[in-house]
């Protein structure tokens, strides 16, 4: 069979070989025959041995690269390999005959038969079409038909590729782009639409993107117009600080720092703009730098007001500092049931400490109850308790032995604040002592004194009169039925007076006035306090105090105009009384005011009062030696801290008064009570000392009944200047929303969004989250490295808390002093958690040294949670005192982490 097999060119032999065998052997066995015969034998065994079409071996096919499917000579599928089942999801048995069909796209069939009717014209058809394997797969594969020729069985393959891979990266490629135009148009919708100015320069300072904001920034600073691809180091700037200033920046964030700084753009030296220069590097997909982006902010008006602010609270320190009362600022403090426990001190001034008896380092360990316990002024605590409860204002005069032994008067008045409450106590003995004076007055004086009250007349702006109190009904002889709604103040104004004022007011403002302008409305619009003359009903004219201002409803809105006068006909005459014995009475009138000096480190007077010009008979002090007004010290060299060295040879500190001996420029001794405090005013330490002449005081004393219609007079002109004063703070504190230091919200903002978010929250149905953050022992951060290196701190801290929140709802505010808060609408305890997490990671991260902290090397914070779903008609601020309440455990359990109210978690 091998031989056969051999002979028959490697296949079996069959039935047609076996008959051309046998005609063969014939041929040789008759090779007699006639050549016919012959011939016909020979034909025979060649048309036998023609090689015949055989079957196609498909085993070839099974290890192909490609997935293979072959046609059989009617067109049906007769083969299919593994990989082509792979791919297309069908067994063999499901792909024979026209079942491979059913794995094309329906919408690919017709093309792919398309392709089949080509190959049989003789094309070499080549086309992309899908499989859908299943499972909501799709398979990208190209097909090409190849003719195979000489076997029975097949007639044609076709070879089949997968593109699944290149067609994702096509599809992929297509979006990236998509995504690319989509962000340019957005970024160059961000640029044209913002009001910042936003520019960016490529590695070699060139500009290459800025919106017309900055465009029009750098016209009008510098005169130049911008371009892109000009180069900023060829731009010659009016302001060759800013220049400087400029490439340095461009240069720091070029090499890849990222950094934020405030600076002011002077340009032409006539425009002064102060700005919040953000600087961040560009990178491309590839993580290479390829330029860098700076964003200005304009503060230029935050930047006013929070100098302004700063020199206000500067002016506020130094007088609560120098103030004769004791002050106290006390911290509410509550057990879980949020019953109130006692009270901590939060801020207490120096004559506070001298009047609990108390020492710098008792405040921290001491409670409020057991310190006014142990004076004998323990119904103090319940006092304050109530005033916080009911968040009314509490104040009584008391007559209390003193540390001495002898009697004396107190004024005591209670404030409440969110937390807690503010509690003063004044030792009012000399105006006590002033009072039971008065009480031996004269039947005439009582009257007078008993009789005294101020007119107030309001109109409408019309100037019609619409309120007119007995008070004027008196002053002026007129019934209150008779004016309003009938008459202007004009009846009752003296008209030379009206006359010279309406001159004076049109040479201020450089032309006429309309005729008929009102004297009372003008006065009124310009909030002035001034003396006036009223004429009675009979036609006597008499002098009045006028305070004018207007009248506004609770939108802000002007609706009229007041006038508050005084009668100051008793005054007048004691003015002519003074002109007529002036030394005498100047003396007197001074005696009444302490002399108060502002004194430099280096002993130097930077300021004197009146009542110390006076009583030292100089002119001027500024500018000279404190050692001046007292010779008797010596000679002193030192230049650093002269003032220090006269204070500690007086024998004088903040502690507490102390009397000396003072030399005025006529030689005279002058014994005094001396208080002094240490301030920081424009970052420096300034010397504010008080002096009392105890001389003047006994001469006061003696004198008292002579002066006493001129003292109530300067009195009422006192306490209108103080009410005018605290209403020029209450504008100036409205005037500020973000908090001037760090940037972010400050607390008024934060009252005004925890209202709107409470309301919000009650309507929803949604969880509100609060959060209290305290920075660890940053007193003695402040101690150790300086207020500047504080302030730093803190600009840290608050740019890592707003940084940690996310969600656009999410609101941050400095509460107070080292405190934050944070507000979290729609977020539940787990939530709320997270955040603080986060805020609490964000600042430990920012590794800012902190030696003298008890709990870590670097600065922390601890943090108190509450958690509400907000009630209509419920106070929002029970939350802040939740979250507060926890804040303190928080502190109490050692500080670094946050307490969760109402959970009794605590967690680092």
């Amino acid at each position: 069979m091998q031989v056969a097999e051999f002979l028959l060119g490697g296949r079996r032999p069959g039935w047609r070989d076996g008959v051309a065998w046998i005609a063969l052997s014939l041929l040789l066995v008759f090779h007699v025959l006639q050549w016919p015969g012959y011939l016909f034998l020979c034909v025979l065994f060649m048309a036998l041995r023609a090689p015949a079409k055989v079957d196609c071996n498909t085993a070839i096919f099974d290890a192909s690269a490609f997935a293979v499917l072959l046609n059989d000579q009617k067109g049906q599928c007769c083969y299919v390999n593994e990989k082509w089942r792979l791919l297309s999801g069908l067994s063999l048995q499901q792909a024979l005959g026209e079942g491979w069909l059913s794995a094309i796209h329906p919408e690919d069939r017709p093309r792919v038969i398309a392709m089949y009717a080509a190959a049989r014209q003789g094309q070499l058809p080549v086309v992309e079409y899908r499989f859908l394997p299943g499972e909501g797969r799709v398979v990208w594969v190209s097909s090409s038909l190849l003719p195979v020729p000489g076997y029975a069985n097949v007639s044609c393959q076709a070879l089949i590729c997968d593109l699944t891979a290149s067609k994702r990266q096509e599809a992929e490629r297509s979006a990236l782009l998509v995504e690319q135009k989509e962000m340019k148009e957005e970024l160059e919708s961000i640029l044209s639409s913002s009001n910042d100015p936003i520019v960016a320069v490529d590695m070699e300072f060139r500009f290459s993107v800025f919106n017309q904001s900055f465009a029009s920034l750098f016209f009008l600073l510098y005169g130049v117009k911008v371009a892109r691809r000009d180069c900023l180091l060829h731009y010659e700037l009016k302001s060759e600080e800013d220049r400087s200033n400029l490439i340095t920046f461009w240069g720091r964030v070029l090499q890849g720092e990222c950094f934020v700084i405030r600076r002011a753009l002077h340009g032409d030296d006539k425009i002064i703009r102060v700005f919040d220069l953000s600087f961040s590097p560009q990178f491309n997909s590839a993580g290479k730098q390829i330029g860098a982006i700076n964003v200005l902010h304009d503060v230029t008006l935050s930047a006013q007001t929070e100098r302004a602010l700063q020199k206000s609270e500067e002016l506020f320190k130094a007088a609560t500092q120098s103030s004769v009362d004791a002050i106290y600022v006390l911290e509410a403090i509550k057990d879980e049931s949020w019953k109130l426990v006692d009270f901590d001190f939060s801020e207490v001034n120096q004559n506070g400490f001298d009047f609990l008896q108390l020492h710098l380092d008792d405040t921290p360990k001491m409670s409020f109850e057991k310190a006014v316990n142990r004076i004998a002024y323990g119904y103090l605590f319940d006092v304050c308790s109530d005033v916080y409860f009911t968040k009314t204002k509490y104040q009584q005069e008391k007559e209390c032995i003193g540390p001495d032994g002898n009697s004396c008067w107190l004024l005591f008045s209670v404030v409440a604040l969110s937390n807690g409450v503010v509690l003063t106590a004044s030792d009012i003995s000399e105006r006590k002592q002033s009072e039971l004076a008065l009480a031996t007055f004269s039947s005439l004086q009582q009257a007078i004194l008993d009789s005294a009250g101020s007119a107030i007349i309001v109109t409408d702006l019309s100037n019609t009169i619409r309120l007119f109190n007995q008070a004027a009904e008196e002053m002026l002889g007129y019934q209150a039925g008779e004016l309003i709604g009938k008459e202007t103040p004009a009846v009752f104004h003296q008209a030379e007076s009206a006359r010279l004022f309406i001159a004076e007011f049109e040479k201020e403002l450089g032309e006429p006035l309309p005729i008929g302008s009102d004297v009372f409305s003008i006065q009124a619009m310009r909030y002035t306090q001034r003396d006036w003359i009223y004429q009675h009903r009979d036609g006597h004219a008499f002098p009045v105090e006028l305070t004018m201002n207007v009248v506004r409803n609770q939108q802000g809105e002007i609706t009229g105009y007041m006038g508050i006068a005084n009668d100051i006909s008793v005054r007048k005459m004691a003015e002519m009384k003074l002109q007529q014995n002036e030394s005498r009475t100047s003396a007197i009138l001074d005696s009444l005011h302490d002399c108060v000096l502002s004194v430099g480190m280096n002993g130097l007077i930077l300021d004197a009062n009146p009542a110390a010009l006076k009583v030292f008979a100089y002119d001027n002090l500024r500018g000279k030696s404190l050692n001046l007004l007292f010779p008797h010290l010596g000679e002193m060299n030192l230049q650093q801290n002269l003032a220090g060295e006269i204070f500690t040879r007086l024998g004088v500190d903040t502690q507490g008064m102390r009397e000396v001996v003072a030399i005025n420029k006529e030689g005279v001794e002058v014994l005094m009570d001396m208080a002094l405090a240490e301030v920081e005013v424009d970052g420096a330490h300034v010397f504010i000392t008080t002096l009392h002449d105890l001389t003047q005081h006994k001469l006061d004393e003696q004198k008292m009944q002579e002066t006493i219609e001129e003292l109530e007079a300067v009195q009422t002109s006192l306490s209108g200047s103080h009410e005018q004063l605290s209403q020029a703070n209450q504008e100036l504190s409205r005037l500020a929303h973000l908090d001037g230091l760090t940037g972010i919200a400050n607390r008024r903002l934060f009252d005004q969004t925890l209202v709107q978010e409470w309301a919000r929250g009650a309507r929803a149905g949604e969880c509100l989250a609060l959060a209290m953050l305290d920075v660890d022992y940053f007193k003695r951060y402040n101690d150790h490295f300086g207020h500047q290196a504080g302030d730093e701190c803190l600009k840290r801290v608050a740019m890592a808390i707003a940084s940690a929140l996310h969600r656009p709802g999410d609101f941050a505010a400095r509460y107070g002093g080292e405190e934050f808060v944070l507000v979290l609408p729609g977020t539940d305890q787990e939530g709320a958690v997270q955040v603080v997490e986060a805020v609490l990671n964000q600042v430990r991260n920012l590794a800012i040294v902190h030696q003298t902290s008890d709990v870590a090397k670097v600065v922390t914070l601890s943090a108190g949670i509450a958690v509400v779903l907000p009630l209509q008609g419920v106070d929002p601020y029970c939350l802040v005192q939740a979250a507060d309440q926890a804040l303190y455990q928080a502190k109490h359990q050692g500080r670094n982490r946050y307490f969760l109210a109402g959970a009794n978690r605590l967690t680092e």
